[in-house]
């Protein structure tokens, strides 16, 4: 079979298979109707994707590279706990300080009390 003979075969089926999938039918039943072979409408039917509605056009994506701001320090004297039920008690640290250090300190002064 020639190049074309192919591409108006293809086509040919094309359509059989699009106006199958349009009508709802049961393949077999579709097939009987129109007098082709169930097995040939099988086989286009695996080889013909199902056409898929086209999603709007859209521009591609720019990425604006940014530059994330540091928080402005209100403050810069460090941060303060103080106890009052201890007056002595102070802790004194600077801002940005790790909070996950800073759970460690309270949770060892508090296992000391």
């Amino acid at each position: 079979m020639e190049l074309s003979e192919r591409a108006a075969n293809r086509e040919r089926w094309q359509a059989e298979v699009e106006l199958w999938r349009a009508s709802g039918q049961k393949l077999s039943a579709w097939a009987r109707e129109r007098d082709i072979s169930r097995d040939a409408l099988e086989y286009w039917k695996r080889r013909i994707p199902v056409a898929m509605p086209s999603a709007p056009s859209r521009s591609p994506l720019t990425l604006i590279p940014i530059r994330p701001a540091l928080p402005a320090a209100s403050d810069t004297a460090p941060i303060e706990l103080v106890d009052d039920a201890r007056p002595g008690w102070r802790i004194r640290l600077p801002i940005g300080f790790d909070a996950i250090s800073l759970a460690r300190v309270l949770d060892l002064l508090e296992s000391r009390c």
